[in-house]
């Protein structure tokens, strides 16, 4: 893991335009299509651009090193950090166009999860990913909390974190709101929050909450500028892109899989012994391992 880079390269149109002199008569024709085409490039494969340009993909790869890119796959990942940006995402998802052959849409999906993990890798710092451990590992209880999407990931935190040897319950948004819920915390407890756009005022607002009082508050969120980064002690950033207009969660998948894994291993004499009681209750209501 390294810190992100901090990008101040020009907008992709003006990269393009500024390197067009120098480009092949073959890159120029890449060239073009993205100029007239740029905001729905995010939808092709290698293979899809190579296709509507009449190059091949060893050209397209080239095209996009020789504009600054690692390859083709950073150049789609600029550009849908220019469509998000200047879209809304129903907006976005109405340029999507219904796949003849149905894996293409698996593929496409795959793809760019793949993309988005390699992306986080790059977002999450050595310092805050220990910072995070640490913090989690010397609590007494974990909170986890979220709204939408996020309390989904928030409560498949809870489940990996009590499977690691962390004493860790979700916090839902039932009857009661989350300051109620969490009103009896102490500076020994850990929140946990996950905030995704859109992002919830009421989960903002419960970090903050607890943060004034002393409890620790960590986050998962998708940029510094996120609401919720201000009142976090450490910040995860991960990254959500997807085709369809709700947040990938693959990526977040993985790192809360790491987190667990580690605290699994730093809590291992802990984690081995629970394992042992659960094998001696009776299986009759498990087909398989208790996992």
């Amino acid at each position: 893991m390294k810190p992100a880079p901090k990008s101040k390269s020009p907008a992709l149109r003006q990269r393009i335009i500024d390197n067009y002199p120098r480009l092949s008569r073959q890159e120029k024709r890449i060239a073009d299509y993205i100029l007239q085409n740029g905001h729905t490039l995010f939808t092709l494969s290698t293979s899809e651009l190579a296709a509507n340009t009449g190059v091949g993909s060893a050209t397209i790869v080239r095209f996009a090193k020789h504009i600054g890119f690692s390859g083709f796959q950073q150049l789609k990942s600029r550009i849908m950090d220019e469509v998000k940006e200047e879209m809304m995402p129903e907006d976005r998802f109405k340029l999507l166009r219904p796949e003849k052959d149905h894996v293409r849409t698996l593929l496409k999906i795959a793809e760019l999860e793949v993309a988005n993990i390699n992306e986080t890798l790059h977002k999450i710092t050595k310092e805050s990913f220990d910072s995070v451990i640490r913090t989690l590992r010397r609590a007494q209880d974990i909170y986890t909390l979220g709204i939408g999407i996020s309390s989904h990931l928030a409560r498949l935190a809870a489940y990996l974190l009590n499977q690691a040897g962390a004493r860790t319950q979700f916090c839902g948004r039932d009857e009661h709101a989350f300051t109620e819920k969490l009103i009896n915390l102490s500076p020994k407890d850990v929140v946990l929050a996950f905030s995704l756009p859109p992002y919830s005022r009421e989960t903002v607002e419960a970090v903050k909450f607890c943060a004034k009082r002393g409890v620790a508050c960590l986050a998962v969120t998708d940029r510094p500028t996120a609401p919720i980064a201000a009142w976090s002690q450490a910040t995860l950033f991960v990254e959500t892109k997807n085709l369809m207009f709700t947040n990938s969660v693959s990526a977040v998948s993985v790192l809360l899989n790491a987190i667990a894994t580690e605290l699994a291993l730093l809590n291992k004499q802990k984690v081995v012994t629970h394992i042992d009681i659960l094998n001696k209750l009776p299986d009759q209501d498990y087909l398989g391992s208790r996992t």
